[in-house]
């Protein structure tokens, strides 16, 4: 069963919408930038989405709590003795989205759903992704430095998941598409080229065996010789062709080799909210 749909995430980010551009003049009258520290203008934000998602909840639940205290579910769904942590995260300045959890919850609990609102820098554009039933295993280790934190194994995570808002997309998927695209136009180049070297080995094969040229003149000795000449070049050019191509359908078989032993990779496509708002 699937606890959030699409319809409570619209209302949830309408309404925390709405909320952080009364935040942002907020700012703006003291004379600062919320978007300077994108880290605590998410920090003030996640209470304003476990908020706003539980009220979008008790739409169609009849005992939503939203309390996020420590030892606390951010959102208890009582109906359903559901429990979910709630998170707000933006893409960091390397690119990368890295959805986390605290370690010490999530191994007292054992199991527990998570719901991430990815936002864009400027709160506009989001990706929404709900996970069920996520435990310890579907994280990394916990390091020395990460303040109980621990960042999730997405290759494991993403089979889990509800994509509520935005789109994701599995890298490995993407690459061996375009491996596949690049054999075609590879063998497509080969045959062409291979079809060539045929045309003129079957053209000089010919005209030594007549000793004839096209025209049906005779072929004299030094022509013969030459066109032995020209014979040799074309084998040699033919093994060319062909280790060339070898290398290259080597070269790319490990790179399909390489991203078919990968565990997955993924990006997260942040949809606007206009676009769904607005109808």
């Amino acid at each position: 069963m699937t606890y959030i749909t699409r319809e409570d995430v619209l209302s949830t980010l309408v309404d925390m919408k709405s909320f952080y551009q009364e935040l942002k003049h907020v700012f703006q009258n003291a004379g600062m930038n919320i978007e300077d520290n994108l880290g605590r203008r998410n920090i003030l934000m996640s209470q304003v989405q476990e908020e706003f998602l539980a009220r979008a909840l008790s739409k169609r639940y009849e005992n939503v709590i939203a309390d996020g205290s420590p030892g606390k579910a951010d959102i208890f769904i009582a109906d359903h003795d559901r429990e979910i942590e709630c998170k707000l995260t933006t893409v960091n300045k390397s690119g990368a989205i890295s959805l986390q959890s605290d370690y010490e919850t999530l191994k007292q609990k054992g199991s527990l759903d998570y719901v991430y609102f990815v936002a864009s820098p400027d709160f506009e554009s989001f990706a929404v992704l709900y996970f069920q039933g996520l435990t310890v295993d579907d994280f990394r280790p916990l390091s020395s430095g990460s303040r109980g934190k621990v960042a999730m194994k997405k290759h494991e995570g993403m089979k889990k998941v509800d994509v509520l808002w935005g789109g994701v997309q599995k890298k490995n998927d993407l690459e061996l598409e375009k491996l596949t695209a690049l054999f075609e136009k590879e063998a497509e180049r080969h045959r062409v080229n291979m079809h060539r070297v045929s045309a003129l080995k079957k053209d000089i094969t010919q005209k030594i065996s007549t000793r004839k040229h096209p025209s049906g003149r005779e072929m004299s000795d030094r022509d013969l010789m030459s066109a032995n000449a020209q014979f040799e070049k074309i084998f040699a050019r033919q093994d060319r062709e062909r280790s060339r191509h070898s290398k290259k359908v080597s070269g790319l078989l490990d790179r399909k080799t390489y991203w078919l032993s990968q565990p997955g990779k993924y990006s997260f496509l942040l949809e606007k909210m206009s676009h769904s708002a607005v109808g």
